[in-house]
């Protein structure tokens, strides 16, 4: 006898009719339907096309430098590669302005179910903090309730304060800004290995200017992940 589950997609809500077999009889169950798995699908980072090595941007065949990670070398001279699932396209594009900006926190069941964070022995895991204005609007932080949802341990470290949206900004009116980023609750980081989770990468510099803070504690190593590039 054919046994059928039946779940509901975490983004359209329309049912998911799986048919259970042997092969996956002891396998959780889909939580994204096949239409949403293949839009999401069609915004993944493939290995297939020219990226900076560093910061994942995409690059022309004649490009041998990422501009990018050159002007932010310059500046803050700090290592790290930026690991990412998904290019801030499509259905992740979407995802994340109905989740941040339009405040639909239970987008964040979609987010936890789709990304997958880097492996590794990491020390300790901090979110990239938002300004307390912004989460007290919203009533969630959007990065925190992503790792909530997929059980990871993470700590607040860092503070930031209120500042204008950086997408409203051009790259002149972003480097005008000082450093934004305050150590909020002191942690023993001194030789130790840390993954930094933030939202949305776009130029780098949000990033760096974290980094350039938690630098003050003597962090040994940094590892960066973002939801979208």
């Amino acid at each position: 006898m054919v046994r059928h589950i039946m779940e509901q997609c975490l983004q359209c809500l329309n049912p998911i009719n799986e048919q259970l077999t042997i092969i996956n009889f002891y396998r959780k169950p889909c939580v994204i339907c096949e239409t949403c798995f293949e839009k999401w699908n069609q915004v993944k980072i493939k290995d297939a096309l020219k990226r900076c090595k560093k910061c994942l941007k995409l690059m022309t065949k004649d490009e041998h430098i990422c501009e990018d990670c050159q002007f932010l070398n310059e500046r803050f001279n700090i290592q790290y590669r930026l690991k990412c699932n998904f290019n801030y396209d499509g259905i992740m594009k979407e995802t994340m302005h109905q989740y941040k900006f339009l405040k639909d926190h239970y987008l964040c069941k979609v987010l936890a179910a789709i990304i997958n964070l880097p492996e590794g022995k990491f020390d300790y895991v901090i979110p990239i903090p938002s300004p307390d204005e912004r989460n007290i609007e919203r009533t969630f932080n959007p990065v925190e309730e992503v790792l909530k949802m997929k059980g990871i341990a993470y700590v607040n470290v860092l503070g930031t304060q209120l500042r204008p949206k950086q997408a409203e900004l051009n790259k002149i009116d972003r480097l005008r800004e000082t450093n934004p980023f305050f150590i909020r609750n002191n942690v023993e980081l001194d030789g130790k290995e840390i993954l930094l989770v933030d939202d949305i990468y776009t130029t780098g510099l949000t990033i760096n200017r974290a980094m350039c803070k938690l630098s003050t504690l003597n962090v040994r190593k940094f590892n960066v992940f973002a939801f979208a590039r």
